[in-house]
């Protein structure tokens, strides 16, 4: 086998998703990411074209489109690029659906009105829910971190918690 065939993923490999990233699989190879606290996750798919893509955010809303900060910070600015990039792959957001994870209350601070995971997760829900993207499926809240896995082929979100606890969603 020569170096370059040894370097490919295999099929099977996730695809990484680091934070404030998204990315894209069209050949069912599963997405992944780790290290989601309050930040939120939304993994989005198309069955009929077989393309899917999971993001991974940090806050709310972007509030200065002026700022050097990728869009895939924010759940607003982060589900409109993704879902840019998932339609340019050949996937159609008019028949997507998508799953929600994260969102955990990590540090409580007396100083905010509401815990920046209960925000993330109300933001991606309203923006899915503007899009009408149907949101089918979520793991969401609690004071655990998590690793969030989405499988393509079954479209069952997988998450680990911190605690070594796996759920499919």
């Amino acid at each position: 086998m020569s170096k370059s065939e040894s370097e490919k993923p295999e099929p099977s490999e996730p695809i990484p998703v680091g934070v404030a990233d998204y990315a894209l699989s069209t050949d069912e190879r599963p997405l992944r990411t780790s290290g989601v606290g309050s930040c939120g996750v939304v993994a989005i798919h198309d069955e009929i074209s077989g393309v899917s893509g999971l993001l991974h955010f940090m806050l709310p809303e972007i509030e200065d489109r002026n700022n050097d900060h990728a869009d895939a910070k924010f759940a607003d600015a982060g589900i409109a690029e993704l879902l840019s990039a998932f339609e340019s792959a050949g996937g159609c957001s008019t028949r997507a659906w998508a799953k929600l994870a994260g969102g955990a209350t990590m540090i409580g601070f007396d100083s905010f009105d509401r815990p920046i995971g209960d925000r993330n997760v109300e933001a991606a829900q309203i923006a899915l829910e503007e899009r009408n993207i149907p949101l089918c499926g979520t793991d969401v809240g609690g004071d655990t971190g998590r690793k969030v896995v989405f499988e393509p082929a079954t479209g069952e979100l997988v998450i680990t918690t911190a605690n070594g606890a796996t759920r499919r969603r």
